[in-house]
């Protein structure tokens, strides 16, 4: 269904952003294309965002996620837990890498 939730937006969008991290890890291209059709559906026509502003608001969203798991790894209880947020951070290290990369390609066009 193409309408917009009435409330709870903000967490569905992250949940839908959560997925298509794990779509993008997993090299899942059709299912990446569905996630992001989904999101444009919570975004009104006039606030369609460039490619480039798409890059530079998930380059940031995984900023908030390393900053909220560097948090985390200092109230972590066990070894366990922090090497699990460590690993977690690992991957988005490699995401904020792969973005970077595509936002300097963008801006040379």
């Amino acid at each position: 269904m193409n309408t917009k939730p009435d409330c709870g937006i903000s967490l569905q969008i992250d949940d839908y952003l959560d997925l298509l991290h794990f779509a993008i890890q997993i090299k899942d291209q059709e299912w990446q294309q569905s996630l992001i059709h989904q999101l444009k559906i919570f975004q009104p026509e006039a606030e369609q965002r460039t490619p480039e502003e798409e890059l530079w608001m998930r380059f940031d969203y995984i900023n908030s996620k390393l900053t909220g798991l560097c948090h985390q790894i200092h109230a972590a209880h066990s070894t366990d837990e922090r090497k699990k947020f460590e690993e977690r951070i690992g991957l988005l290290q490699l995401q904020r890498i792969e973005v970077a990369r595509k936002i300097k390609w963008a801006s040379r066009r």
